[in-house]
């Protein structure tokens, strides 16, 4: 495994992630699945991700068999500050990709988010994905046991956070020492389960 440095990169890991969210509850609602045009917001969202963490030089880490790629975890790093002008762009092309509406939706379930997190340093899993060819066959495990041995090397973490609205991926997670600590919803409409996984004393 190892990290994605050339932005020119993303857009075949904006497509896996794009592939294997695309019956995701909460990827439904932010990039509106009842409008016609749904997968092309989908691949424009997650582009817009991927260059935001790219260009503020978060792990992205991937997986691949040769020159196929198998599966990706996306990251945010303890303390990690986004640059002004990242962000902006970031805004602008989800803007233009989702409309305004997506826009909206995704900054206020970011905000909703940020209550959730704990106070002291942690790592957050943004997204993880296998292809769906891929599945079953241990490599999210693979991903995941990358992630945690990040979040224990690192001076300052305490573990691992992150949301799912995807009921199914709970047991899976708990699997891997995660533990539910709150629900939520997206935009009032889409269950949301937050959990964290604490770095083993």
């Amino acid at each position: 495994m190892k990290p994605v440095l050339h932005v020119g990169a993303l857009d075949g890991l904006a497509a896996l992630l794009a592939d294997a969210f695309r019956d995701d509850p909460g990827m439904a609602y932010l990039c509106q699945s009842g409008r016609a045009g749904y997968n092309q917001r989908l691949r424009a969202w997650f582009g817009a991700m991927l260059r935001l963490q790219a260009a503020n030089h978060q792990p992205i880490v991937t997986l691949s068999l040769g020159e196929e790629l198998v599966g990706c975890a996306v990251m945010t790093a303890p303390n990690a500050r986004l640059r002004f002008f990242s962000l902006i762009r970031w805004m602008v092309t989800v803007g233009w990709g989702l409309g305004l509406r997506g826009l909206w939706r995704t900054l206020a379930h970011i905000q909703r988010l940020a209550a959730y997190q704990p106070y002291a340093p942690h790592f957050r899993l943004e997204f993880i994905a296998v292809a769906l060819r891929y599945q079953g066959k241990g490599y999210s495990r693979a991903l995941l046991d990358d992630l945690h041995q990040r979040a224990l090397a690192h001076p300052d973490s305490v573990g691992v956070w992150l949301e799912t609205a995807n009921a199914t991926n709970v047991p899976l997670y708990q699997r891997f020492d995660y533990i539910v600590s709150a629900q939520t919803t997206i935009g009032g409409e889409v269950g949301a389960v937050i959990m964290f996984r604490p770095n083993p004393s």
